[in-house]
This record gives C-alpha cells, structure tokens and sequence, in this order.
C-alpha cells in the first residue's frame, strides 16, 4: 500500500486499508516500530497521532519521498523510497537524508509557513515571539495524541481581524482531514465552540467563511497581532468535520 508524505490514504487503497487496520496500527520502519492513529471518514482515510508525527520526523519525509506501507502482513512495516520525477531541474531532484523538509507555501504574511519538526508545528514564515508568548507556548508542549496532523503558530495579521480573510497555510492543510469544504467548529482556550464553514481557496489553503470568522474573533476578543496556537482534533460529529482549537499565547 502506497502513501504519500502527507499520510492521506490513496482513494484507491482505502478499502483495504479500511479492512486491515483498526483505531491504531503499529507498523516497523527502519528498526524501529511506530504505533499510528487509523482515521476512517466518508471520504478520507488516514493516519495521524504523535506516533505519525515521530514517524514523519525521524525519517525527514518530504518532496521526492514515497511511503510504501505493507500493512496486510503479520508484522506490518513501511519502506521509504527516494525517487526522482521529470527533468533534472533542481526543484526535483532526490531528498537526501538530512536535507530539510521543504515547504511549499507561498512566502508572505498570511500563510508562508516554516516547520519545526522538534516541536511538531508549524510557524508563519518569519514568526518571532517574545519572552512570554515562547514561554506560554512551551508550556501547551508536547501535543497529546487527541491531536491531528500538525499545530500551527501564528501571529494574527490586519488581513484575518480585519478583512476576515483567516486561511491554514497548505502544510497543516495536507496534514490534515479537511474536505474541499465543510464546517469546522472553532473555540479559543477552551471556550465554547462556535460552527464556521471552510472552502479551499485557489492556492490550495483553507479560508474560514469570513463575515462568519469575524464575528467569531470580535467575540473573543482575537485583535491584530495576537500571538496564538491553533491546534485541531477529529470531530465525532456528522455536521462538523474538523474541531479547531485556538489558544492565545501572552
């Protein structure tokens, strides 16, 4: 069974994925055994969990990386492979182990993301905290296994508050379990959760319904420049997707 780094399921292998696995799977990969999380939606599958984080980070996936997992077998395992696709340009070329994971992300204020595979979040592009909010946020570390794909550090700009235009930059978005569009439910240290729909925009980030975001963030007093961790967890709910959790920092 093939997978990408992302750790989505290929529409073509989910019902075989479906049937060999149940709520978690342990799998082996380079001597090491790695006990992910199973997720099963209407139109996704996918494994997530601290035990896919680990896998991710202690393997360095990324572009020019497949994820070859044999999960039928008495003792499932996974193979990395390192190929390279088209021309020889530079963009394509095989990552070596040790080579950064490469972020795809378009780089200004509102979605440029870096990542921080020691912590297992990504930040905005350029993000810089003080004292405080760093304190803050190194006390909301480590993730517990509730949460999915990666967290992201971000420092609200003029375009989320103001013109309501909040998007999850395409790195936490291929980690994660969003459909094209939806609803997610939304609440902020752990208030109240409010429903908000989501559609992907044109450069592949989710965007939150932005009359609706607004009235959320005046609600809760989000304002320019507020430094926060947004983490997200599985909805059992069939009306709401994704939950997104906002915690401020300072």
């Amino acid at each position: 069974m093939a997978g990408a780094a992302d750790r989505v399921v290929p529409c073509n292998e989910r019902a075989r994925f479906n049937n060999v696995t149940g709520e978690k799977v342990t799998f082996v990969a380079n001597q090491r055994a790695y006990t992910v999380k199973c997720y099963k939606g209407h139109k996704k599958s996918a494994m997530y969990g601290r035990g896919w984080r680990k896998f991710y980070e202690d393997n360095k996936l990324g572009k020019g990386q497949m994820v070859v997992l044999f999960l039928d077998q008495p003792s499932p395992m996974a193979s990395i492979l390192w190929f390279q696709v088209g021309n020889d340009s530079e963009d394509e070329q095989p990552m070596e182990e040790g080579d950064p994971i490469e972020d795809s992300d378009s780089d200004n204020e509102d979605g440029g993301a870096s990542s921080d595979d020691g912590e297992g979040i990504v930040r905005t592009r350029g993000l810089l905290l003080n004292e405080r909010e760093d304190f803050q946020l190194q006390g909301l570390l480590p993730l517990s296994d509730d949460f999915i794909g990666f967290a992201f550090v971000h420092r609200l700009t003029r375009t989320d508050i103001c013109l309501g235009m909040m998007k999850i930059p395409k790195k936490v978005v291929a980690a994660m379990l969003f459909e094209e569009q939806g609803v997610v439910g939304i609440s902020v240290d752990g208030g109240r959760f409010k429903k908000i729909s989501y559609r992907t925009a044109d450069d592949d980030r989710i965007m939150f319904d932005s009359k609706k975001w607004k009235d959320f963030a005046a609600s809760r007093g989000l304002k320019v420049n507020t430094a926060v961790l947004i983490d997200f967890k599985s909805s059992e709910r069939d009306d709401v997707h994704v939950l997104v959790i906002l915690n401020k920092l300072g």
